[in-house]
């Protein structure tokens, strides 16, 4: 007997398996294989991780299926699973699914089924757990989703009590995934044990079955079971597999091999700067030497200094080698310039991943790169689990950009991280880039743990010295503004500066970090802010569909005439957001072409409104790209979207309309974050022949974040972001975990955190621990998201990872490790 050690999908602790037997006479498993098994009650899937010849407990169950006849995952998937497991303490089974086929997560379909309705033991059920049996008897089998709602409150365990005492039974349906196309096949059993141990009842009832059985077991390979439905009936074949008697399995057909390329374009060859040439050099160096270490390389170069171009050649020489690469994008809205411009190298080869693509294109790629099909892989950071089988060059773009990590499901980790994990497995070379890198990434770099490659000069953009240069940046104290009598979201200056950069023919793009028209909705009479009722945070004004929004969970709700608090009537719109500036643009320069771009406009099929697009266009964001950078769009104004990676030659003028949004956030990256983004889209400017210009509008035009960003100096930023960190005991210094717990109830959530943080002190106090401490507990900011209360804790120290493995921290807990934010 052969036992498979398999990662359920369940809420069990991180990195655990439990052991099941093979029925070895039905199929053969294999490591990497997705299997569907028994689970307490329930039917769900897992993971083989390993096979065994003695299993961990005394009594195991049966392995019930495969889903799939081959194995999904490889083992260098399984050994990169397992870290992800340990390190980010998440189940095994939710690693996993990274790194799945999309579509192959699926449930049982359940029903229940009525098995003794006469019993005396009826009498002794509650009322409505008879009358849900009786109506369960007049349908023959319900669902056990609507079985359950018939039960009512602890539904679950009832039904459980009811199946325990013999009164109904479950009967499961294995599905298979729904997103790609599968055919069965029904296999012969060797030496099936006929009638043993029930009287004959596994023996074929029917001159049908009898004829299946021969059909099969003569049959060379499996035998199809369409013609098995065709020539012996429907549901023959189903009840010789339920007896025992035959197998089946589902195989795969066939990915289209013609799925459509994208189109290729025509670039010219360029000519790279020394400095260009010298860190090309180092990176083919390591992509040509697999011994070569570190295996990690940061590439710091100003916006505009041919970071890209690097990439691409490094990339080249990969798959030159016969190798592959994945080119990381922080946003979905990035992919597709990035897509046009790494086709026009590897065309034709070139896969494109990200949440935007169906469900069935999202499967064909995912097999295509399975097979080797393509070269390169680009996509934002769910691209890095890709199944590429020749890993040698990840490059992260933008490696600084929070969206690398993940934060809204299990298990929450890094892009860099997870990089460097792959880098070590298999031995590929991992390439971050960034205008402004992350100040951990920097400080190892320094330290030895990444090769530091530096650009310092742009390669294009011409000063008035004939050299490339950087866009002059202007501060403007939008606190002098109001008190000359300026009341406008424009600073006089940055108002003339639009006026002449279109009147001269070029293009502008505005920035501010909101959408929306207003973020703040209130009653000029008593002061009341109009709060979204499941969110701590205000609802925005949007003037398209005048509708009002939660920014956090997405309610909606119309605009209010009267104030809900004193009745008055003197609701106002206050604040600024991207709708609001569109709309200011247009009455500022009228006849001027005004595009908006940011994640509202993404969500809406037509597009931003005011746009060329027609109603109901689709693939609005390649549109409105190819508008702003064909000249058909005058002014862009948008989020952070506008601020990277748009490289527009015609663009000479960037106004920042509000620096101060998030700089002061309870959150010590806050300054570092202000200024990555500014100098982000101030590297938007001046990228062609033109002298470019940056206006940033701001009411602390002395904050470190925004002097530094006026003169583009990562040296001056990262010099006051390092010595703070080393004061204070925040990253790179420390590490930390983020522990975060939601209620419904306020002073419910308050109690267990304050319960948490003082077990954990105490457990540091009596081990003796110098080197880590709790900060907190705080309610979290905001403190309620969707219904939700939020509490949080800090952990902050050196050897955190061994010293939760020695403390519970209760199930019900978020544990977020190398948290990107900790509001």
């Amino acid at each position: 007997m052969r036992y498979a050690e398999v990662a359920v999908d369940a809420p069990v602790g991180h990195s655990r398996t439990f052991s099941y037997s093979i029925p070895q006479e039905k199929f053969s498993l294999e490591p990497g294989q997705l299997v569907w098994i028994p689970l307490r009650r329930r039917v769900t899937q897992g993971m083989v991780m390993s096979l065994a010849d003695v299993p961990q407990v005394a009594a195991t169950r049966d392995v019930l299926q495969p889903v799939e006849p081959s194995p999904l995952l490889s083992p260098l998937g399984l050994r990169l699973a397992t870290w992800l497991s340990q390190y980010y303490r998440c189940s095994l089974f939710s690693a996993v699914e990274l790194l799945l086929p999309p579509g192959f997560k699926a449930q049982v379909r359940s029903r229940i089924i009525p098995v003794s309705l006469d019993d005396s033991r009826l009498e002794a059920l509650r009322p409505r757990a008879r009358d849900a049996l009786e109506k369960l008897g007049t349908q023959s089998h319900l669902s056990e989703a609507e079985f359950v709602k018939l039960l009512g409150r602890n539904g679950s365990r009832e039904l459980d009590r009811l199946a325990d005492s013999g009164l109904v039974k479950r009967q499961v349906d294995v599905p298979r995934p729904r997103t790609y196309r599968y055919r069965r096949y029904l296999l012969p059993i060797a030496n099936p044990s006929y009638g043993e141990g029930n009287n004959g009842s596994s023996l074929p009832a029917s001159e049908r079955q009898r004829s299946l059985l021969e059909a099969v077991q003569s049959h060379d390979g499996g035998y199809p079971a369409s013609d098995a439905n065709k020539l012996f009936g429907s549901g023959v074949a189903n009840t010789l597999v339920e007896k025992g008697l035959l197998a089946e399995e589902w195989v795969r057909e066939p990915v289209d091999g013609n799925a459509p390329a994208t189109p290729a374009v025509a670039t010219q060859t360029l000519t790279l700067t020394p400095p260009q040439s010298n860190a090309l050099g180092r990176i083919v160096q390591a992509v040509d030497d697999p011994q070569l270490q570190p295996r990690s390389f940061l590439l710091h170069g100003v916006t505009g200094s041919g970071k890209t171009e690097v990439y691409l050649r490094a990339m080249q020489r990969a798959v030159a080698l016969g190798r592959q690469a994945i080119f990381l994008v922080p946003e979905i809205s990035l992919t597709p310039q990035t897509v046009e411009r790494v086709n026009a190298r590897f065309p034709g080869r070139v896969a494109v991943l990200h949440s935007g693509l169906t469900e069935r294109q999202k499967f064909d790629r995912w097999w295509r790169i399975h097979d080797g099909e393509y070269d390169v892989v680009v996509g934002p950071r769910s691209a890095l689990f890709a199944p590429v089988p020749r890993l040698g060059l990840v490059v992260i773009d933008e490696e600084h950009e929070w969206t690398y990590k993940q934060d809204e499901s299990h298990p929450f980790y890094h892009t860099r991280s997870v990089a460097g994990e792959m880098s070590r497995l298999t031995g590929a070379v991992v390439v971050l880039g960034s205008a402004t890198p992350d100040v951990e990434t920097y400080y190892h770099a320094s330290r030895g743990r990444h090769q530091l490659l530096e650009l310092p000069d742009r390669v294009a953009g011409t000063g008035s010295n004939g050299k490339p240069q950087l866009a002059a940046v202007e501060v403007c104290d939008m606190r002098r503004e109001l008190q000359e009598g300026n009341r406008s979201i424009f600073s006089r200056r940055l108002a003339e500066a639009l006026g002449e950069c279109v009147g001269r023919g070029r293009q502008a793009i505005l920035f501010i970090n909101r959408r929306g028209s207003s973020p703040v909705v209130q009653c000029r009479d008593c002061g009341a802010v109009v709060n979204c009722r499941s969110c701590s945070v205000s609802l925005t004004y949007h003037a398209q569909g005048s509708r009002m929004v939660c920014h956090r969970c997405n309610r909606r709700t119309r605009p209010r005439q009267r104030c809900r608090e004193c009745g008055g009537p003197r609701i106002r719109q206050l604040g600024v957001g991207t709708q609001r500036v569109q709309e200011e643009v247009a009455g500022l320069l009228p006849g001027v072409t005004v595009d908006r771009w940011d994640a509202d406009a993404s969500r809406s099929p037509s597009g931003p409104v005011g746009t060329s697009l027609p109603p109901g266009a689709g693939r609005w964001q390649e549109d409105a790209m190819r508008r702003f950078r064909d000249g058909e769009t005058q002014v862009l104004v948008g989020t952070q979207m506008v601020a990277k990676g748009l490289d527009v030659p015609n663009v000479t003028l960037v106004g920042v309309l509000l620096a101060d949004i998030g700089m002061y956030l309870p959150d010590f990256r806050a300054g570092e974050r202000t200024f990555g983004l500014l100098c982000q889209v101030a590297g938007r400017s001046g990228r062609g022949d033109a002298p470019g210009s940056v206006i940033i509008q701001t009411y602390s035009p002395d904050h470190y974040a925004i002097t530094a960003a006026a003169r583009q100096d990562y040296a001056a930023l990262y010099r006051r972001e390092i010595d703070t960190r080393r004061q204070q005991g925040n990253p790179p210094f420390n590490r930390l975990v983020h522990l975060i717990y939601q209620d419904t109830n306020a002073g419910a959530c308050q109690r267990q955190a304050e319960t948490l943080g003082r077990s954990l002190r105490r457990e540091i106090y009596a081990r003796g621990l110098t080197d880590i401490e709790v900060i907190g507990p705080a309610p979290g900011v905001p403190e309620r998201v969707r219904g939700h209360y939020r509490w949080h804790l800090l952990l902050r120290g050196r050897q955190l990872h061994r010293f939760l493995e020695e403390v519970d921290v209760p199930p019900n807990w978020s544990v977020d490790v190398d948290p990107a934010q900790v509001l």
